[in-house]
């Protein structure tokens, strides 16, 4: 098939190209900056003299981009969008339910969440990693790197501390106090859903934040479905959520210098010592495969899908630990190809389990990277986007 890939700024834009060359298609490269979601003109028209210049007989892009619908739309050709984000609002696009879409998204719940609205372009479809590409990385190490990113325990991601200031902007202080309180019951609970329980019965009055919401232009606009509420909890509940787990367990591990090395690498504004942000291709997968035990942290609005974070670090051949959620759990057999924590406590008695116990940590990480290989491979993936 002749696809036009259009190219955003995604991390695995090139990995993308890569696998659907091997697997026999003819790819053209468009990259424009997209200014506006729904109503960039210059992209559209580019775009439509492009299509029509290679001959494109479809679009692929990660992640959906309404404007591109629109173009393929009027081409009468598909789009073929593969999303790795939660949230990504512009899924409630007014566009989302044209004809021409293959909307491929990695959280089943978010699949599950677009139906009630009637949208029907939308099915599940897990992430996947390119294990040779990171395999070929790892092997060019030096010993001086294999050193430098060695560490008993890592964790590599935002901390998103500018996430206080939304925050902060929409709820008056009242109202903050009695969120705040449900934010510290909500964290490393994964049972009971505390904060929508509490929107549900009233208890928790929500109408101020969105009026505040509206009021400061963080609605989605006119050419959205969403109700409000779709926003308000991913975006400041759920992320609020992620603030407190990520940062009270990473500064707990910091704290534990005595117990065993623990490096963060982040590019947020923290008090934790921080070792920075490391480059996706260049240094992160260093990371992964020299550190004892690797920690992801899911985003509180990932409800069922696997973060491309766990996939990345089995694909290094690293060992995982992470939070728990419904895809997770399925996808993965805990203790065997991947290692689930509930809490701080478990946290670190399962950090201190597994490094006194090498072979058992070993063989789970080298079934972890069995599991990618077989089950979450481009081929697999691009083939079930394309063609189911």
């Amino acid at each position: 098939m002749k696809l036009l890939l259009y190219s955003w700024g995604s991390n695995n834009d090139g990995v993308l190209k890569k696998n659907l060359i091997v697997l026999g298609h003819e790819i053209t490269d468009f990259k424009q900056k997209c200014t506006h979601y729904t109503r960039d003109m210059e992209l559209a028209s580019n775009m439509i003299l492009k299509i029509r210049e290679c001959g494109a007989e479809g679009v692929i892009s990660f992640n959906y981009i309404p404007i591109v619908s629109m173009v393929c739309e009027t081409l009468k050709i598909p789009y073929y969008s593969w999303v790795y984000d939660c949230p990504h609002f512009t899924l409630y696009s007014g566009s989302i339910n044209s004809p021409v879409n293959h909307v491929g998204i990695f959280d089943a719940k978010m699949v599950d969440n677009l139906k009630k609205y009637g949208v029907n372009s939308a099915f599940y479809l897990p992430l996947a990693v390119d294990t040779d590409l990171f395999d070929g990385r790892i092997k060019q190490a030096t010993a001086i790197e294999r050193q430098r990113y060695s560490a008993d325990v890592s964790f590599v991601g935002s901390l998103y501390s500018d996430v206080h200031d939304y925050y902060n902007s929409i709820f008056d202080s009242k109202t903050q106090e009695k969120v705040d309180s449900m934010i510290l019951k909500q964290a490393f609970e994964y049972e009971k859903d505390y904060i929508e329980e509490a929107i549900k019965t009233g208890e928790l009055l929500i109408n101020q934040a969105l009026d505040k919401m509206a009021e400061l232009g963080l609605g989605l606009g006119e050419e959205y479905f969403a109700d409000p509420i779709d926003i308000l909890i991913p975006s400041v509940f759920d992320k609020h959520i992620t603030v407190e787990e990520r940062y009270s367990l990473m500064k707990k591990l910091a704290e534990s210098s005595d117990q065993f090395d623990f490096k963060l690498y982040t590019g947020s504004d923290t008090d934790i010592k921080n070792y920075g942000r490391v480059d996706y291709y260049n240094e992160m997968p260093f990371v992964f495969a020299n550190s004892k035990i690797n920690l992801n942290v899911s985003l509180r609005s990932i409800k069922g899908g696997i973060p491309l974070r766990v996939l990345d670090i089995m694909a290094c051949g690293g060992f995982v630990m992470t939070t728990p959620n419904e895809e997770i759990v399925n996808l993965f057999e805990d203790g065997k190809e991947i290692v689930i924590f509930n809490g701080v406590e478990d946290c670190f008695s399962k950090i201190k389990y597994y490094l006194e116990n090498e072979d058992e940590r070993l063989k789970i990480a080298d079934n972890g990277l069995k599991a990618v290989k077989e089950r979450f491979t481009y081929k697999n993936m691009i083939n079930k986007l394309l063609f189911d």
